[in-house]
């Protein structure tokens, strides 16, 4: 297979809406660059070298542009580490709801191995994980967006109710996006080559007026041989793993879209029929635009990118539906839908890599933003740390409570310790207990003794599991918040406040 492997930088924050975008005056985009917005665009460049009142008609174009024959695949988030194209994370990914969010946990594909699920408690998802980088180890990413406000006045500088407010969420300026142009060995890209090499920069999406849509676009030589995905190895137990690398549209024998990827496969490879022995699917609406009529196309349920489907050892050969469905399966491939890989993840538990922002410029920020933007990551923190205290305080119970006149001490060796800034009264206040200590030992906090509770919380400062669930602490701008040891301290102290003040009131509502 030949393509034409190029890179977007985004210079201006891209907006591609889809379908279901919210409100009237609201426009949701992609988190991609679809490839229908690449080709829309450089149909515009061949019109100006070849003005034509119907394109359909110029056979070179339907070849290029039209009939399928050449492809433009969607745009996806570049891996700079790896220099790959990001593609979007498999549906059958699971870990425990818990560790949805660690970026050093593992994931359990229940694709490979069904069985997987018995081992997780609540199921979930990878947070932050639309798109990933699969090798040895895998890479979640979640491209960033730009939300800005816009009005629409009717008198410049002027109130008026019929002024319009318009909320834009697009991709962020500065990232990576990369994609290609694909088609068979034996039709000649050259030409559709020095087209797309014509000019270094590119306007698509829209609202360009408004100071969105420009990008910056590095095209690679024509590559031959080309694969979407690294080659997988079988498994071993003979099934295959059939991933949708994009949106796909697929039409029954009705004549309507249905999303019958059995029968869709089925016809492809010759079958009488097919049937899928798992599927971790998902759809979503499409829609498009058509610029010679100026009318939207007619929206769409389609197979969401990320879908999943395991056929049972036999059922057909992967090479053989790897070769046939080289440019695509269903409708509208030549937009770059109906993408799929086929034996893509066969292993059944995967490790992440601690986060990387793998297409994201950093900004260069001077002295003064540096500091500005430190200062925002630690309020935000701050934040954190105070709504986890709120949930953990919510939460907790108690059983077999000492007397109130203990837990007024604790409180009292508590406050000293804040105004001190160290966390030594309390441990004083622990070794001196006699008579009270065994009340402490039979007192309970979510099933823990309440003396090893209080003493745990002081010797290991934990407020990162306890507050925060271990999840990765704020950044702006490039600049992460510090969780010091004095601010462990303040709120390790704070923790064993409210808890011991919960308990006194908990003994009082005995009473």
């Amino acid at each position: 297979m030949k393509a034409i492997p190029y890179r977007l930088e985004l210079v201006e924050p891209v907006l591609v809406s889809q379908a279901e975008s919210g409100e009237e005056n609201s426009a949701i985009g992609l988190p991609f660059i679809p490839g229908s917005a690449l080709r829309g665009a450089l149909v515009a460049r061949y019109l100006e070298q070849y003005p034509t009142d119907d394109l359909a008609a110029d056979a070179r174009a339907r070849q290029w542009f039209l009939d399928g024959t050449v492809c433009y695949l969607n745009a996806y988030p570049w891996y700079r580490a790896e220099k790959a194209r990001m593609l979007p994370t498999p549906n059958s990914w699971f870990t425990d709801k818990d560790r949805a969010s660690d970026e050093r946990g593992s994931l359990c594909d229940l694709a490979v191995n069904p069985d997987l699920a018995q081992r997780l408690e609540q199921p979930k998802p990878p947070k932050d994980a639309v798109f990933c980088h699969l090798s040895s180890q895998v890479v979640l990413y979640d491209p960033p967006r730009q939300v800005n406000v816009h009005i629409a006045l009717v008198e410049t500088n002027r109130r008026d109710e019929r002024n319009k407010v318009f909320r834009y969420d697009a991709l962020a300026a500065g990232q990576v996006l990369a994609g290609a142009i694909i088609t068979s060995d034996d039709v000649d890209l050259t030409g559709l080559y020095n087209l797309l090499c014509e000019e270094a920069e590119l306007f698509i999406g829209c609202a360009h007026t408004a100071g969105y849509g420009r990008v910056r676009l590095e095209v690679d030589p024509i590559a031959t041989g080309w694969e979407e995905y690294p080659s997988a190895v079988s498994l071993d137990s003979g099934e295959v793993i059939v991933t949708l690398l994009s949106d796909t549209l697929v039409r029954g024998q009705d004549g309507q879209i249905n999303g019958d990827l059995d029968g869709a496969l089925a016809d492809l490879l010759g079958l009488a029929s097919l049937q899928a022995a798992r599927r971790y699917q998902g759809v979503a609406l499409v829609g498009g635009f058509n610029r010679q009529w100026s009318l939207p196309l007619p929206q769409a349920w389609a197979l969401q990118a990320g879908s999943v489907y395991v056929y049972p050892a036999g059922a057909f050969d992967p090479d053989e539906l790897r070769h046939k469905a080289a440019l695509g399966l269903g409708e509208r491939r030549a937009e770059g839908f109906g993408r799929i890989a086929v034996n893509w993840h066969t292993v059944p538990t995967v490790q992440r890599q601690p986060h990387i922002e793998p297409s994201v410029l950093r900004p260069t920020l001077s002295a003064e933003s540096k500091a500005l933007a430190q200062e925002m990551a630690q309020r935000r923190l701050r934040l954190r740390l105070e709504r986890g205290l709120t949930e953990y305080l919510s939460g907790v119970k108690f059983k077999r409570l000492p007397p109130n006149t203990q837990l007024s001490r604790v409180r009292n060796a508590v406050q000293r310790a804040l105004a001190k800034r160290d966390v030594a009264p309390v441990k004083k206040h622990l070794e001196n207990l006699k008579a009270a200590r065994k009340q402490l030992e039979q007192a309970r906090v979510k099933g823990t003794s309440m003396l090893e509770w209080i003493d745990s919380r002081v010797n290991s400062l934990d407020v990162e599991q306890q507050l925060l669930r271990s999840e990765p602490l704020p950044q702006i701008a490039g600049q992460g918040a510090t969780l010091d040891d004095d601010l462990k301290r303040t709120y390790t102290l704070r923790l064993i406040d409210g808890v011991m003040q919960k308990a006194t009131k908990a003994k009082e509502g005995e009473r």
